[in-house]
């Protein structure tokens, strides 16, 4: 049912129970076709949430793995600096050469 077809049904609905009509035997039916509306609203609501769910989901695994990547990275990163900085001894040149001295 769209949009459309509902509207037009409660509007017909409506429209009935003004003549004050015995509709009984035929409410249940009509409440239960503008039901049927609300719960495929509700359906596409939850398949458009899924899929944004999905997306988050798809976008943090993409996220974590370059997380990954960039821990490897900095780790090697430091063993290459812990190799150079071994037997290093840095020195203050401006000391050494006199600069900075007033």
């Amino acid at each position: 049912m769209t949009q459309e077809t509902a509207e037009h049904l409660q509007t017909l609905w409506e429209d009935l129970e003004i003549f004050e009509f015995d509709l009984a035997w035929l409410e249940p039916h009509v409440q239960s076709a503008l039901a049927v509306k609300k719960l495929l609203e509700k359906a596409r609501k939850v398949k458009r949430l899924r899929e944004d769910v999905e997306c988050l989901v798809n976008e943090q695994k993409r996220r974590s793995l370059a997380l990954a990547v960039t821990e490897m990275e900095l780790e090697a990163a430091k063993k290459d600096l812990s190799k150079e900085e071994e037997g290093f001894t840095e020195i203050d040149m401006e000391t050494e050469l006199g600069y900075g001295i007033l």
